[in-house]
């Protein structure tokens, strides 16, 4: 079986924009998002839910892909550098709702309002995830997760720095890994910077128009970044058995 995602012969996503080069399709994907990922925080939302998430991966992907908002119909895998390229273990296409709400399920019974700032830090670091271990959807899983936390964060009460998240992309996605290990998982890399973007005062953000310029500055932005970071497209998985 091939990848029904990509164009025939090709690594590239089957998209809405008819691009079939990857660096492009990246770059268009990539504006396209941040752009409906701005839009959907000034319109609000509080469905945490999984039908919460498939909303948020809607909203955001819905001008690049047809599938946006539909949860993956194959396995994938992704080679982690972090892992020696080995993949971190996505759920099994066909059991993406199942693990999805039991994941939930954890997440319920946290008592958040009763937390300090410190544990919400820590049991966000351990319930989010599984949501983002599971990867429902073909592309845009981390982007996905993250909005959802930031509206989750913000919906008890907290204010959340979300030019912190977006400068440090690259340690992001490795906490995420690192704490996705089962019995190996190693939680105080995501906690760290959760801490640090978790705030109890309003966070002043730049309007500047020059790009270099409108970047976030000081230390708190500056030791997560991963310059050397070249994020790595996801692949289609074969079952056992299975020829591709």
């Amino acid at each position: 079986m091939n990848d029904p995602y990509l164009y025939e012969g090709s690594s590239v996503l089957r998209n809405l924009l008819n691009i079939h080069e990857e660096k492009e399709l990246n770059l268009a994907e990539a504006e396209l998002s941040r752009a409906n990922m701005m839009l959907l925080y000034d319109y609000g939302f509080d469905d945490f839910s999984t039908q919460g998430i498939k909303s948020i991966h809607k909203v955001l992907f819905e001008d690049v892909y047809a599938w946006a908002g539909e949860f993956r119909t194959i396995n994938i895998q992704k080679r982690e550098p972090l892992l020696a390229g080995i993949s971190v273990s996505y759920t099994d296409w066909d059991k993406i709702k199942r693990d999805l709400d039991v994941a939930w399920e954890a997440i319920n019974r946290i008592p958040w309002k009763k937390l300090s700032r410190e544990e919400f830090a820590a049991q966000l670091a351990r319930k989010f995830p599984p949501l983002w271990q599971i990867h429902p959807f073909r592309e845009g899983n981390t982007r996905t997760i993250v909005m959802l936390m930031i509206f989750f964060v913000e919906h008890y009460g907290y204010y959340f720095d979300k030019d912190l998240l977006a400068v440090s992309a690259g340690y992001v996605r490795n906490a995420f890994v690192m704490a996705s290990l089962g019995q190996y998982s190693e939680f105080e890399h995501f906690e760290k910077i959760l801490l640090d973007a978790i705030c109890t005062e309003p966070i002043e953000y730049t309007d500047d128009l020059d790009q270099e310029e409108s970047l976030p500055q000081g230390e708190k932005y500056q030791k997560y970044q991963m310059k050397d970071y070249k994020p790595i497209a996801h692949e289609y998985r074969a079952d056992d058995g299975e020829t591709k």
